[in-house]
């Protein structure tokens, strides 16, 4: 009864105050909406929360998408908590009921890059990648175009025909098998254990997938559309279950040395393989292979780990910042020791110096130095 005479209520107030009124209102709710993204830190890159509200039949009514339940029944608690009264809720809850039970991808190219919106093909346009044997859940679909959500939460819009899609038993059987991580920088791929037999396309260090048997000097995978492969066993590690791949923390030598293997190869916008990296593609990756979780981006990077205040206190594994291109941490690298830090730049993966007599030197990083973060032995 009280619910219903609050609703009446808020009609009245439409009608007698007429559309100022109700103008008022939906700027107030609009704003609490703003107020709570900002309260949450919702980050367009992790999470979909495209809300808007608008008057129907004198009621305010929240339409729109969000990738997560548990934010919208927040919202709605906080509109009816500022308003006395409960908005419609018009909210699509991502995934979208329209792709059904089959909202689970498994990428089945060796390199895939996520886009920023669908049927865009410009490096350009590209916000991350993902390898083969890599899990995304699906989000939605437009066209042949699907918005997925990676292991790392990263959002981008890939190529359907890029995706093995399956529903929760097709990936539990997937999940089913043993597993193997490509350790060497690049794995070539063999339709049987002859190396003359060699297909033209290579797995990229990092890459992970079933495997049924291994033979001396050669492994039988199986990628996600069951096809099966062989690669070299010098060039992989074998686990029990994909949840252990990165489970083992490796300490700072290990990331570091995964970083110099990289040395000299250029940069990629977006990269996060062996063919290129970004800068923050680069230390997620090589943390990643240690057993440490990094997230995507730069400034996302700054905050996690242990605040390190004096530069002298850096040790190896360390994250060091840099401002460079835009206010903010906008560029990464990892400490190594010495003064010295490795880092994917504009010359691709190089280590520089923040001494100022060594001959890596480089006085533009010095100066856009901005702090550093401590990963390992920081949690």
């Amino acid at each position: 009864m009280i619910r219903k005479l609050i609703i009446i209520l808020l009609s009245l107030t439409v009608v007698i105050f007429g559309s100022d009124g109700a103008m008022d209102l939906l700027e107030k709710v609009n704003q609490i909406i703003a107020d709570f993204k900002s309260e949450r830190q919702i980050d367009a890159r992790e999470t979909v929360f495209a809300v808007r509200a608008d008057m129907q039949d004198s009621k305010i009514v929240l339409r729109g998408e969000i990738s997560k339940i548990e934010l919208k029944n927040d919202l709605l608690l906080k509109i009816a908590d500022a308003l006395k009264v409960e908005p419609q809720d018009r909210l699509t809850v991502l995934p979208d009921p329209s792709l059904g039970e089959k909202i689970y991808g498994i990428v089945k190219v060796p390199v895939i890059n996520l886009m920023d919106g669908p049927r865009k093909t410009s490096q350009k346009n590209a916000v991350t990648q993902a390898r083969m044997g890599e899990l995304v859940t699906i989000l939605k679909q437009s066209d042949e175009w699907y918005l997925v959500q990676m292991e790392d939460s990263y959002l981008g819009w890939v190529e359907g025909k890029n995706l093995h899609i399956t529903d929760k038993t097709g990936l539990n059987d997937y999940l089913a098998h043993k597993f193997v991580l490509v350790t060497s920088k690049f794995a070539v791929i063999f339709k049987s254990m002859d190396e003359h037999d060699q297909l033209q396309e290579k797995l990229v260090q990092g890459t992970v997938l079933p495997y049924l048997k291994t033979d001396g000097e050669w492994t039988l995978a199986q990628l996600p559309d069951s096809e099966r492969i062989y690669l070299r066993t010098s060039n992989l590690e074998f686990f029990n279950s994909r949840a252990e791949v990165f489970s083992i923390k490796k300490g700072a030598n290990y990331v570091i040395n995964v970083a110099k293997q990289h040395l000299g190869l250029p940069y990629l916008w977006a990269g996060t393989t062996s063919f290129g990296f970004d800068c923050s593609g680069f230390t997620q990756f090589c943390f990643k292979m240690a057993g440490y979780f990094l997230r995507r981006d730069a400034d996302m990077q700054f905050n996690q780990g242990k605040v390190i205040e004096d530069r002298s206190n850096l040790l190896p594994g360390d994250l060091v910042f840099f401002q460079t291109y835009k206010p903010g941490p906008s560029h990464v690298g990892i400490y190594i020791g010495g003064m010295k830090y490795i880092h994917s730049g504009s010359n691709g993966v190089a280590i520089n110096s923040f001494d100022p007599t060594s001959s890596d030197y480089s006085e533009s990083l010095d100066r856009k130095y901005i702090g550093a973060r401590r990963i390992i032995g920081g949690e």
